[in-house]
């Protein structure tokens, strides 16, 4: 195709979808006719200078919502509901990009963690344009976990989407001991975008949970003694950026801990806003514990994960008292 004929074609598009012309007015514009237009509108679809896609409106449920509110005593709670025509991960991740850039403003940094729900956020997330815009990372990289649900690279789509500066933290998350974990956070290069992710605006953090297939995989990742790993696996509620708590958000190892280069979980607490995302009744457990330690400020999750996490306090409840 001829280069005057892309630039016809771009200029239709823009006069059709981005001014909101009628066909008609299009064509009186290009001297052409209006049959011509719906071709090179349908060319403008076929070469990918339009593309168009459907959202679902979100279904969220509010009476849900407010029960998990009250019990949790989190600030705020989105409980998705998902359409037919997309999952319900898609739906949780739509949501809380919409809490994450209901937020945004100039100058503000944003710290990341790992894993699909974060991934879903990410992907969902509009490419709002607010000057100053920093994103980085709460805590270094998985080396087996999947490189498109990796902080690093999760930081560097959505400091794209943002059109933000990206800060990554170029280390690993979990190292083997204590020592090497001492020498890297004394590295200027890493000790400074620490800084940077402690004095951040916003964290944006998937929630993982006993039993569930990323939280054991990041546990792998610490290649444990049997003895420590069984009291681990039998004690752990869930993770949040390779830190594991119980069902309280007590930390289950110091040993584990220490050899984490990352936050705190309680220096991500101290961080203003904290939007956690879980989906599917197996996080349950990992969002009460993170729930009850204060960790997370907004939550966004789904009708099984909200349900599950309900039902987890009623049978606490009744243990208690009996």
């Amino acid at each position: 195709m001829k280069p005057r004929d892309t630039e016809s074609i771009l200029r239709v598009a823009r006069l059709y979808y981005e001014k909101g012309q009628s066909q008609d007015q299009v064509a009186r514009v290009m001297g052409t006719s209006r049959s011509n237009i719906s071709r090179m509108l349908s060319d403008a679809k076929r070469m990918g200078f339009v593309q168009i896609k459907i959202v679902a409106p979100i279904a969220r449920h509010d009476s849900l919502s407010h029960q998990l509110k009250k019990t949790l005593g989190i600030n705020e709670v989105q409980v998705i509901g998902t359409d037919r025509s997309e999952t319900t991960l898609t739906s949780v991740g739509r949501a809380a990009a919409m809490v994450l850039t209901r937020a945004l403003q100039p100058n503000m940094t944003i710290a990341i963690s790992w894993g699909r729900g974060v991934e879903a956020a990410i992907v969902e997330t509009q490419n709002e344009a607010f000057p100053g815009l920093r994103v980085t990372q709460l805590m270094g990289g998985l080396s087996s976990v999947s490189s498109s649900v990796s902080a690093e690279e999760l930081g560097r789509t959505l400091a794209q989407n943002l059109h933000a500066q990206f800060v990554p933290l170029l280390s690993p998350a979990v190292v083997s001991n204590s020592k090497t974990r001492n020498t890297l956070l004394n590295e200027s290069s890493i000790s400074q975008v620490l800084e940077i992710s402690r004095e951040s605006n916003i964290a944006l953090v998937g929630i993982g949970s006993r039993g569930s297939p990323s939280s054991e995989e990041v546990l792998r990742q610490f290649n444990l003694s049997k003895t420590l790993h069984d009291s681990v696996s039998r004690n752990y509620a869930g993770d949040i950026s390779a830190r594991f708590y119980d069902s309280q958000g007590r930390a289950v190892s110091a040993e584990m801990d220490n050899r984490v280069v990352g936050l705190t979980l309680e220096e991500i607490a101290d961080i203003p806003l904290v939007i956690g995302v879980a989906a599917g009744g197996e996080k349950a457990l990992g969002v009460l514990g993170a729930a009850r330690a204060g960790i997370i400020d907004t939550l966004v999750t789904d009708v099984a994960c909200a349900t599950e996490v309900l039902k987890l306090i009623t049978t606490s409840k009744v243990v208690r008292s009996a």
